[in-house]
């Protein structure tokens, strides 16, 4: 999935999600692009754009803020859910085709890395038409979930469907790094666990942190989470720490681990 960033600067810092329960999906009642939609939100009061993904009609997908980044898009559901909004006003337009594949394959690439994410409308869960009466709704829902994004984000034997949190608090013991409760919640204990990772490291954890970029919208290379810190994980590494304000070294330490984690 190739997911354009547009650097945009938020008025203060993210909060992650822990869960991904629901999968939801918006209208922008408007033909414009992410930084008008930043721009809006901003002058709403809040840190700015509140989706995690927007589709223009030409079928590029953009990001707003990081996929595990909780959004403003759905009061009550925000913290639970992934928001995805789509170019344009489907009150009273039709979606063009190029879009529809691209909202097809976006909801594909969302339900093999959350498959148990509920997919609903605005409208199913906020006092709201969004997102219009003529949403193509019912054709993108039933859209399976990627086989092969999941296998990308599974690697060796790692499978998404389980909590993350746990199979790395359960690695992570196994391998001697600690011996936390594996309760598959992010925490100090968590992070404390979690080894340095150099710029050629190799394993199951390395895998799982390859696995976790991967959802996040980061390109390990062609051969996903692998177990083998290549070219393409460090270039993914990079980029992440880049996008989060840390030293872009390559090297996955305890700042870059409790971005990962979710826990600032």
């Amino acid at each position: 999935m190739n997911i354009k960033k547009h650097g945009l600067r938020f008025h203060g810092s993210f909060t992650y999600r822990n869960r991904t329960d629901e999968i939801i999906w918006h209208h922008a009642e408007a033909n414009c692009t992410v930084e008008d939609i930043h721009s809006w939100h901003l002058n709403n009061g809040w840190i700015g754009c509140g989706y995690n993904l927007i589709i223009y009609k030409d079928g590029t997908v953009h990001e707003g803020r990081p996929l595990n980044a909780v959004g403003a898009h759905a009061s009550g559901h925000n913290s639970r859910s992934i928001g995805v909004c789509c170019i344009g006003r489907y009150d009273i337009e039709t979606m063009p085709l190029a879009q529809l594949n691209a909202a097809k394959q976006v909801q594909a690439y969302l339900k093999g890395l959350y498959p148990g994410a509920a997919t609903k409308r605005h409208k199913d869960v906020n006092a709201t038409s969004c997102p219009g009466k003529n949403f193509p709704f019912s054709e993108i829902a039933r859209t399976a979930g990627d086989a092969s994004a999941e296998a990308s984000a599974a690697g060796q034997g790692t499978s998404p469907s389980g909590n993350w949190y746990a199979r790395l608090q359960a690695e992570c013991n196994a391998q001697g790094f600690s011996s936390q409760k594996v309760d598959g919640l992010p925490g100090p204990n968590t992070l404390a666990g979690c080894p340095q990772l150099g710029r050629n490291s190799r394993g199951r954890i390395t895998a799982l942190m390859q696995e976790r970029l991967i959802s996040l919208g980061y390109s390990c290379g062609p051969c996903g989470a692998d177990g083998i810190n290549g070219a393409g994980t460090q270039a993914a590494i990079k980029a992440f720490q880049r996008d989060y304000g840390l030293v872009t070294d390559g090297i996955v330490g305890q700042k870059t681990w409790s971005k990962l984690l979710g826990l600032s």
